[in-house]
């Protein structure tokens, strides 16, 4: 094994390599003295060190802003967006309905391995490899089941995604 030291080569011509989170890494790179931390700045920190930063066009954020105003239900009318979001780098189905969930928890909620297992009682399917149009139709009918089970419980629909992710690491154990 060699040290950094040992390296008789030019040990900068490393940089020549470096291509992590490139974008936040050129943002974060920007930070000048004068610039003040937020919680805004320690959160792209943060993303950077655990490498789930996702930069989202601006065309593709500006849309989210239609969502607000669907009402219960009405999900599908998000598709055009959903598909937008499925096809940014760094984006999959349980990150975009996270977004989406935050956008209006009236009309979408999170998915992802804990809620899906609580919901139908096996794994998740989905891969990161899946076409968008099977995380599209996954994403809708899981909506319309979970609309059903909130409905027949009497629990509020905003609040499923964390019933069911409490639910799931409570009743079911850790994932596998």
């Amino acid at each position: 094994m060699k040290t950094a030291d040992d390296w008789s080569g030019d040990l900068a011509a490393f940089l020549n390599d470096y291509k992590y989170q490139p974008d936040l890494t050129r943002l974060l790179d920007a930070i000048g003295s004068e610039d003040r931390f937020d919680q805004s700045r320690i959160n792209e920190i943060v993303l950077w060190k655990v490498n789930r930063y996702a930069w989202i066009n601006p065309d593709v954020i500006e849309s989210l802003d239609a969502l607000s105003s669907l009402s219960p239900g009405s999900h599908r009318q998000g598709e055009p967006v959903l598909s937008k979001l499925l096809h940014q780098r760094g984006v999959d189905l349980p990150m975009a309905s996270t977004i989406l969930r935050f956008r209006n928890p009236e009309v979408f909620q999170i998915v992802d391995r804990h809620a899906y297992r609580a919901v139908y009682g096996k794994d998740y399917p989905l891969y990161s490899q899946s076409s968008g149009k099977k995380k599209i139709e996954l994403y809708f009918a899981y909506l319309d089941d979970l609309r059903a089970l909130a409905g027949g419980r009497s629990i509020p629909f905003r609040n499923m995604d964390r019933i069911l992710y409490e639910f799931d690491k409570k009743i079911n154990g850790s994932l596998s």
